[in-house]
């Protein structure tokens, strides 16, 4: 049966059968495969990373601008993005009996448009399943069937997220890493990591068990992606350890944010048969410097991670010196149905 579509295999002809119900069977499949269903190829964009992830964005002008303001065709509230931040032009908009032909141009933005990982430098023809990057919005280009389309969006969630929290998975967040380490380099702007580190999560394993355990890595991946903006990237990179990713974040910002976490992560007790089960974490956390790369950067955020362990847990430590805050935060109510509101 191979080569042969889903509804084909659903009218395999019985030689033995030879009912009306069978014949029709028979001519039906043969019709399906002399007039395959008609496809219509209309410029659709799917965001395939930040606040409006999958997100579908149909072409329906000649000229469709991307951006920041109310009045952009494809509108992203993202703090990267400019108010009119790139255009895409449909060359052939008015003969949709052809294939069509898309170009792309920057309109002049503060932070640049990226095609496939390289500045955007003059209008370029976009190509089946070009990605776009706008701010710290991705944005996938296809020219294809509607349902292929979505098929696409969902092998890549499959390819890039954790499958238990939702988070990105390490494979992805060491891409964005790369990438937002060349890019803060190449605009000389500010770029900030943090991770994060679930304490004593051994022992909610062994007491309770494993089911226990992972409602509380989906928890805190809650936690921790709803304290974070939309440009934020935030990762399950193994176990109980996850990573946020600060583009255009000085370090007060993003000790502002390591201690935001931290509190809410103790303020809201996992739920388990009547019982609160405590959570904590401890965060370590660095600045992109002119001498590192991904790798060394990740390192040091890492090192600081390691001290705040060494020195109490619970707590953040930042370029490896202890945040003066307070880590007596305490329990001030059921964590919510609805996800905790973004401050």
């Amino acid at each position: 049966m191979c080569g042969m579509s889903d509804s084909e295999r659903e009218t395999i002809f019985n030689p033995d059968d030879d009912s009306d119900a069978a014949e029709a069977t028979l001519m039906g499949a043969l019709h399906q495969r002399a007039h395959p269903r008609h496809l219509t190829f209309t410029p659709l964009l799917i965001c395939l990373e930040g606040g409006h992830r999958g997100m579908r964005y149909t072409l329906k002008a000649k000229e469709q601008i991307i951006g920041r303001s109310r009045d952009a065709e494809i509108h992203l509230d993202d703090e990267l993005v400019s108010r009119q931040h790139a255009r895409i032009i449909w060359h052939n908009f008015e003969t949709p009996q052809v294939p069509p032909y898309c170009t792309i141009e920057d309109l002049g933005s503060r932070n640049g448009t990226e095609l496939n990982g390289a500045p955007l430098l003059a209008p370029t023809q976009l190509r089946e399943r070009d990605r776009i990057l706008v701010g710290t919005t991705l944005l996938g280009f296809f020219l294809r069937d509607a349902t292929e389309a979505e098929l696409e969006r969902s092998l890549y969630d499959l390819a890039t997220k954790d499958a238990l929290t939702g988070l990105d998975n390490r494979h992805q967040f060491n891409a964005m890493l790369v990438h937002h380490v060349e890019r803060a380099r190449r605009y000389e702007r500010p770029l900030a990591l943090l991770v994060i580190d679930a304490d004593r999560f051994k022992r909610i394993n062994d007491e309770f068990g494993h089911d226990v355990g992972d409602r509380a890595l989906v928890q805190l991946a809650r936690v921790i992606s709803t304290s974070c903006r939309s440009s934020e990237i935030c990762a399950r990179w193994g176990g109980e350890e996850f990573a946020v990713l600060c583009p255009e974040t000085t370090a007060e910002g993003a000790i502002t944010l390591a201690e935001r976490i931290r509190q809410r992560v103790q303020i809201f007790p996992l739920e388990h048969d009547d019982r609160l089960i405590p959570l904590s974490v401890s965060i370590g956390g660095a600045m992109l410097q002119a001498e590192d790369n991904a790798d060394t950067l990740f390192r040091r955020a890492d090192q600081s991670l390691l001290r705040a362990k060494e020195i109490g847990r619970n707590r953040t430590v930042f370029e490896n010196k202890p945040v003066g805050l307070d880590h007596t935060a305490t329990f001030t109510g059921r964590l919510p149905k609805e996800n905790p509101p973004n401050e």
